[in-house]
């Protein structure tokens, strides 16, 4: 093919390999979400007419749409090593999988060297009802999956320009090997620590006559108080920063877990009408339910509470409660 034949071509077929990356990245965001997979980033891209041409030319191929399987690709870069194998578990279930290629596999026992693991996929022939995906189901897709540390050392690879050992400079070669080690060490030591906090969360609940209970000895922290709020409020949304706020809020008016525990069981019974008549649809989350606990019962942290926010909705309920559980 000349090459304004494969640019015509590459241009005829530009918006549809458009239209799938950004399906299939919404479709991998779901899928992570519905699985509480954490992940760092979820990216897509076309390859660029430059880039598809040298490789048509650098590979020969007569048939470049057929025969490029990583014209459209997608990356995701996830936090463990450990998650690379469910996120394997959902490409698997979740799409056609026409080829798959460990990239570790490849390597020899004494280098790290470039790490992923490659899918071509496509998407399921029942997906291609929906508008969205129509015109779609014969396209193919490269997956990329990879941990945080395994990106940064192809980035790093990539910067350096070494595509093989040869490529090596031998001065450069054992410090290389040496870096590239620590890395892959470092991956598996934050597995380890990840799967060690998990152990020390569970450690955290106990039975006692049959009855789950919660460890009060253990000193606050992060790990000890997103334990307990999972544990007292499981079925409410989390998340990690707006947590870390809540324990600095609670480190600052010198409350303990105990006695935070002895205001909710105190509250119990009224804290269901508060919410609501504060929040008009949903629930609080686990940050919101502990903050009006403690709004009702730590007179600290109420007058710690600016005098503006006291006049909005929250605080005019919060300030009729307090009066009524004074009476």
């Amino acid at each position: 093919m000349e090459k304004q034949e494969i640019q015509v071509h590459y241009e005829n077929n530009h918006k549809l390999y458009l239209r799938l990356a950004e399906n299939i990245k919404q479709a991998l965001i779901t899928f992570l979400s519905e699985q509480q997979i954490s992940y760092h980033t979820i990216s897509s891209r076309v390859k660029e007419f430059d880039s598809y041409f040298e490789k048509i030319e650098r590979k020969g191929y007569d048939k470049p749409i057929e025969q490029i399987e990583d014209f459209c690709g997608l990356r995701i870069i996830c936090f463990y090593p450990l998650d690379l194998g469910k996120i394997a578990e959902i490409i698997n279930e979740e799409f056609d999988v026409l080829d798959s290629i460990d990239k570790t596999e490849n390597l020899e026992a004494d280098r790290f060297g470039y790490r992923s693991n490659h899918y071509i996929v496509k998407i399921k022939k029942a997906w291609a009802k929906a508008p969205n995906y129509r015109g779609l189901e014969n396209l193919k897709t490269e997956i990329q999956v990879r941990t945080i540390l395994m990106h940064s050392w192809a980035d790093i690879e990539h910067k350096l320009a070494y595509k093989t050992k040869d490529d090596i400079p031998l001065k450069f070669r054992r410090k290389l090997y040496q870096l590239s080690a620590l890395l892959e060490i470092a991956d598996s030591q934050f597995q380890e620590l990840k799967n060690e906090k998990e152990i020390f969360k569970k450690s955290l609940i106990f039975e006692n006559k049959g009855q789950p209970k919660f460890d009060f000895s253990k000193d606050i922290n992060l790990d000890t108080l997103q334990a307990y709020l999972d544990f007292t409020f499981p079925d409410r949304s989390k998340g990690n920063t707006i947590t870390r706020r809540l324990l600095e809020e609670l480190m600052s008016h010198n409350i303990s877990l105990e006695a935070f525990d002895k205001m909710r069981i105190e509250t119990k019974t009224i804290i269901p009408e508060i919410e609501k008549e504060i929040v008009a649809n949903g629930n609080w989350a686990q940050v919101g339910i502990v903050r009006a606990i403690l709004d009702l019962k730590s007179d600290d942290y109420w007058n710690s509470r600016n005098e503006d926010w006291k006049e909005h909705n929250w605080g005019k309920v919060i300030s009729k409660w307090r009066e009524k559980i004074k009476k």
